[in-house]
């Protein structure tokens, strides 16, 4: 079989349809490409191999193939739909910087590691990583892992573990694959305690995942005019940010126009516009994330955004808490939020607005103009979740059999007291 090797990738492709490699024909391969190389030239040693040694009685010491630099073994891609199943044998597979394997469409790379000592492993624990994905209640990571450092990081670095952290987000993003499903871990190594970040970020990679540790990572530039995180590629995550804005601006914390967005554990806080803006997105999640002081709204729903949910959040300090306006906007979720003090409406429901769903557990208090305020169609509120209380239901009731029809002898007068005294005898 020959493999193809991808000098400026550092891939070593094995061609479709082959699903099968040992350890042994990848160091031969490797080898016979070594010696076609010029000692002089940069990629001039490809991987170390080690064992065979002879233990006696017939058995020797399992191989090991340790892939230098940023060196992977990659399938080749399959048209799918269904998934292939691919395998390397007969020996160990590591890789100085990590996963010896790289991704491809529609395989499934399984590595049949020899019981014998490993020689060298990654620096990174590449399963718990995974273990730890799994257990955070939203889509599960089968990509890469980047390290981002901006205090300490370098560009030229590969981003592979800790150590060799990129210094931007703009250089981490350019390394994650597309679609793949990459994190992004935003590393708060600042000796202050607090990691301050002026880059904003504009996420363009589908399926990518951002990883931050909370209050202690902070994004606020120092330059406004625009959102301090784009989100226009679908399926990302944003995961425990504390994001803020340029003054001077009216610049919104978080923009999404992609599809299939999933925000949670965010601290939105002084925006110089809305705290997080929706508009042409559908099946945006907002989960568990603080809102506070936006200068506009807390959160904005705009044009042709559909199936959205908010759950969880805390909105405060803000214009409207939640605003709902524009054509296209329907099917909106809201359940077991805080939304308080706010210097419009709890959630303002604009015209034609279709199907809201304001339910579950809400509080509103101390919003200036009202909890909701609903002008769209087919909108349903619980009574929890801020329609009338038991006694705005009561004073309703008195101004309806009472107040509202105080003319003597007058038709409605008359209709109203003899239900009065039906009811009032039907309680004897």
């Amino acid at each position: 079989m020959a493999l193809a090797f991808d000098f400026l990738n550092s891939i070593i492709e094995v061609p479709a349809p082959t699903t099968s490699i040992s350890v042994q024909t990848l160091i031969n391969e490797i080898r016979d490409e070594e010696d076609e190389l010029e000692p002089s030239m940069a990629y001039s040693k490809i991987a170390d191999a080690y064992g065979k040694q002879d233990l006696g009685g017939g058995t020797l010491v399992g191989i090991t193939l340790v892939l230098l630099d940023n060196w992977k073994v990659r399938f080749e891609a399959r048209p799918g739909p269904d998934t292939v199943a691919c395998i390397v044998t007969g020996g160990n597979l590591v890789a100085v910087s990590g996963n010896p394997i790289a991704a491809s469409a529609f395989t499934s790379v399984t590595i049949a590691q020899s019981s014998s000592p490993t020689i060298a492993a990654s620096a990174s624990d590449t399963s718990l990583l995974y273990l730890v994905e799994s257990l955070l209640g939203s889509n599960r990571n089968v990509g890469s892992y980047i390290y981002w450092d901006p205090t300490s990081g370098a560009d030229t670095n590969d981003g592979t573990t800790p150590s060799k952290a990129v210094l931007t987000f703009a250089q981490a993003q350019t390394i994650a694959a597309a679609g793949t499903g990459d994190t992004i871990f935003c590393m708060a190594t600042d000796p202050s305690g607090v990691t301050t970040v002026t880059e904003k970020l504009a996420i363009t990679k589908n399926n990518l995942r951002i990883r931050g540790s909370g209050y202690n990572f902070q994004l606020i530039p120092d330059v406004s005019g625009s959102t301090t995180v784009l989100v226009s590629a679908d399926n990302v995550e944003v995961y425990g940010l504390y994001i803020s804005t340029a003054a001077g601006g009216a610049d919104n914390g978080i923009t999404v126009t992609g599809n299939n967005a999933f925000i949670k554990n965010a601290w939105i806080k002084s925006a110089s516009g809305n705290g997080i803006d929706l508009s042409g997105s559908t099946r945006t999640k907002i989960d568990t994330c603080a809102i506070e002081e936006a200068t506009g709204n807390g959160i904005s729903i705009g044009t042709s955004t559909s199936l959205s949910k908010i759950s969880t959040c805390i909105i405060t300090g803000c214009v409207d808490g939640v605003d709902l306006s524009g054509s296209g906007i329907n099917d909106t979720i809201f359940e077991n939020n805080l939304i308080y003090n706010n210097t419009g409406y709890g959630v303002d429901i604009g015209t034609g607005v279709l199907r809201t769903g304001i339910r579950l557990n809400h509080t509103f208090s101390g919003n200036s103009l009202g909890s909701t305020h609903d002008l769209g169609t087919s909108t349903f509120i619980e009574t929890q979740a801020g329609g009338a209380s038991a006694t705005e239901i009561a004073d309703a009731v008195w101004d309806e059999i009472i107040s509202g029809h105080v003319t003597a002898d007058s038709a409605g007068r008359t209709l109203k007291d003899a239900k009065t005294k039906a009811t009032l005898a039907s309680l004897r």
